[in-house]
């Protein structure tokens, strides 16, 4: 029956009531249309997120209210005047003359009259991103899926560290992703049929777009260019149902027709839309992968880095990736790359210095203290004036207090950018707090000398002494700890000194390292070799601002 409303109240007109909007899943796998979820009076939307929060409590409501409209249940949108007992589905509010108003308060029809404020003319689709539920910024755990209306993300793929084409500046498409897509066949007209679409790494390490749809397993559509396999399958789409397409009818069961206006895509999607890498909620989930900062970090000059629009990576992670890559080329440009500091020829010596002598990690001295203690097993108050028993007294409780945790809580040895291995900070160092003591085999001089030619003849790329007076040398190279992978840099953020402390065995100098300032967590720890000015000068790959070059 087609009555008007006005005249008959809230008989519905079947006829001229409008759409109810697109279906969005919910989180228990079921669906709810786009109108019924906005206008529900439970329901609020985040300002910036698109995301529909508390629709569960209109469902639960909505179970238990029958349509004032139809008599049937499932009603949410119910009018805004006290003790008014009206509600509605959005399809039968619109046919019964319901007034719905820009702050999203509506009224019945024998209510009307309380509706002041600005109403709402446009009742058109809302374009944008709409998802159920609280905001989630959960990553997507392996073997889940991402379900966006008929789209679902069934895997993310992963990222590919060592090329630079699963990337542009616009979209990351890591090989492995797949997604299907539920869409009109061009097997059969005004049919649905299920796309599946999945990236794989072609012949020239670029993306590989595959699609194949359900009711036509044997026909593969692919192509480099994703656009292009989008226009393909529309293509065949529009040949097979373009005798049913809606032709202007905006509510009609059928899709409305390709729009020919130049620079517009067609069903206002593109390609990487369709099938789903480029949509925001999917966009988000890629940036999140642990691998994404790659992407940032372009691995030639002509390479493009993608632009991240969600989860930014940090500057920690950009930083180590730089120094990751820095230390893999580093590594390929010697010949007998081992991984082993200690067992590199003298080959790769040659190249990382571009000089014939052997690469010394610590050969100078550290400063001395000139408040240590200088008679071994001396009563310290009988050496030590006031202020040099206060700074003794110090260097006693900083030893202390560091030897209390194992090296390994404190520091860790890992690749570097400014050559082979480097020491790198696990904790924070307060300016001026000791961070690790040099310890190895303490020889004489004589020893040291002899040493350095076996060293030499035997290959070995480093060998690490360091000078603990005059007369003594500690040598790391076979028995040390991991302060001997200590890199030199031009702007070095720790220095070494030679200070006297009370041990079991009495009072012994100990080489230890203190920060020249704040070390944060992750931060390379880096010193001045002071080496002194010899025949052939020795390369310096520090990159730091003021780096003259070289290390003598």
């Amino acid at each position: 029956h087609t009555t008007d409303p006005s005249e008959e109240g809230d008989t519905i007109n079947l006829d001229k009531s409008h759409g109810a909007g697109r279906l969005i899943p919910l989180p228990n796998g079921g669906w709810v249309h786009a109108h019924c979820a906005v206008w529900s009076s439970e329901v609020w939307e985040t300002p910036n997120g698109g995301y529909l929060n508390d629709v569960h409590k209109a469902r639960g409501r909505s179970a238990k209210l029958k349509c004032f409209g139809c008599g049937r249940s499932g009603a949410t949108l119910g009018c805004h005047k006290g003790n008014c007992v009206k509600n509605y589905h959005y399809v039968c509010a619109r046919a019964c003359g319901v007034v719905f108003m820009e702050n999203h308060k509506l009224y019945c029809s024998d209510h009307r009259a309380y509706a002041k404020d600005a109403l709402r003319t446009d009742f058109s689709e809302p374009m944008k991103s709409l998802k159920i539920g609280g905001k989630n910024d959960k990553k997507l755990n392996t073997g889940q899926c991402l379900r966006l209306g008929s789209l679902v993300v069934h895997s993310l793929g992963k990222i590919q560290k060592d090329i630079d084409g699963f990337h542009n500046r616009y979209y990351i498409m890591p090989p492995g992703y797949t997604s299907t897509r539920i869409f009109w066949s061009f097997v059969k007209p005004k049919t649905r049929t299920l796309y599946l679409m999945k990236i794989e790494r072609s012949s020239l390490n670029m993306p590989l777009f595959l699609v194949t749809a359900a009711d036509a397993p044997s026909m593969t559509f692919q192509s480099e260019d994703v656009q292009k396999v989008y226009a393909e399958v529309m293509g065949k789409v529009w040949e097979m149902n373009k005798n049913f397409f809606s032709h202007g009818d905006l509510f009609s069961v059928f899709p409305m027709q390709r729009s020919r206006k130049q620079g517009r895509n067609a069903f206002c999607l593109n390609g990487p839309q369709f099938w789903g890498f480029g949509i925001d909620n999917v966009r988000k989930h890629l940036e999140s992968l642990s691998d994404a900062v790659v992407c940032a970090v372009p691995l030639t000059e002509k390479s493009t880095p993608y632009r991240f629009c969600f989860r930014n990576p940090t500057e920690n992670a950009v930083t180590d990736l730089q120094r990751k890559r820095a230390a893999l080329e580093a590594e390929k440009a010697l010949e007998n790359s081992s991984g082993c500091a200690r067992t590199e020829g003298m080959s790769a010596v040659d190249k990382s210095t571009s000089s014939g002598r052997i690469t010394r990690a610590l050969v100078g001295k550290g400063d001395q203290d000139q408040t240590s203690p200088t008679k071994s097993g001396a009563n310290v108050r009988e050496v030590l004036n006031d202020s040099s028993k206060q700074n003794f007294e110090s260097n006693q409780a900083k030893y202390k207090e560091m030897k209390k945790y194992p090296m390994e809580q404190r520091l860790a040895a890992k690749r570097s950018h400014i050559h082979g291995w480097g020491l790198f900070a696990k904790r924070k160092f307060p300016k001026h707090s000791m961070i690790a003591e040099y310890m190895g085999e303490t020889i004489g001089q004589t020893i040291a000398d002899k040493r350095e030619k076996k060293y030499e003849i035997l290959g070995m790329g480093s060998c690490y002494m360091f000078r603990l007076d005059w007369h003594n040398i500690v040598d790391a190279t076979n028995i040390g700890c991991m302060a001997r992978f200590m890199n030199h840099c031009c702007a070095a953020n720790a220095y070494a000194k030679v200070i006297t402390v009370n041990t079991s065995l009495g009072l012994e100098k100990k080489i230890v390292v203190f920060a020249n300032q704040d070390i944060e967590q992750g931060d390379e720890i880096t010193y001045d070799y002071k080496f002194p000015v010899e025949d052939g000068s020795l390369r310096c790959t520090c990159g730091a601002p003021n780096c003259i070059g070289r290390m003598n």
